[in-house]
């Protein structure tokens, strides 16, 4: 067993980096412009998942890329407003990293993502990554409100994972409430500038039409 937490513990950076690369290429591919499913109700859709798992009868680790979820009950969860990502086993699989993640792009309007969480895992993480897999926001370190108001036209991705190390597997995260805030003025800069030149082309006319009155 204790080689095989080493082989785990090698085993992890690679899992993550390859995390990183599919999601650059669905990024670069597939991205949806803004979020979509954010409330589950459409169960996963929407959303991809990668596995890393150890197959006792073969000895050997395995890494699975874009899973089917049905084949996965016990590790994805999907409920009202959330979904619960878990670690499992059972006597021939052991289920030791758990991940969840959409693409998409930032709209224009968009100001904030906002979510909730609840975790008990050897490790688990909730980021807001760029399309190179680089950290924009860390939800459970630099707070639950990522301001995204600059990166409007950005692919980015929402990422979720757990990983149990302590061969225990009933490690959860719980992921709830992921609200999109809209900016409350919409009106760009642009258009500002246009509504104010028409106005003003407005008020020269009617001068203009108030002087010929009395001239």
């Amino acid at each position: 067993m204790k080689l095989y937490f080493e082989f785990k513990q090698g085993v992890l950076k690679t899992a993550v980096n390859s995390l990183f690369l599919l999601a650059g290429s669905m990024l670069c591919g597939t991205a949806y412009a803004g979020l979509i499913n954010t409330d589950f109700t459409g169960g996963l859709n929407g959303w991809s998942g990668d596995v890393n798992y150890y197959d006792v009868a073969d000895n050997q680790e395995v890494s699975a890329f874009d899973v089917d979820f049905t084949a996965f009950a016990d590790n994805y969860v999907s409920g009202i407003n959330s979904v619960t990502l878990k670690t499992s086993a059972n006597a021939s699989m052991e289920f030791w990293g758990i991940y969840l993640f959409q693409a998409f792009v930032v709209e224009d309007n968009t100001s904030l993502i906002s979510l909730a969480f609840d975790s008990i895992a050897d490790s688990a993480y909730v980021t807001l990554v760029d399309d190179k897999g680089d950290l924009i926001h860390d939800f459970m370190r630099d707070g639950l409100r990522a301001d995204v108001s600059a990166l409007a036209g950005a692919s980015v991705a929402l990422e979720f994972g757990i990983e149990d190390f302590n061969f225990d597997y009933d490690d959860y995260l719980t992921v709830s409430n992921i609200s999109i805030e809209q900016r409350t003025n919409t009106v760009s800069s642009p258009a500002a500038m246009a509504l104010f030149l028409l106005g003003l082309m407005g008020i020269r006319q009617t001068s203009r039409a108030d002087k010929k009155r009395t001239s």
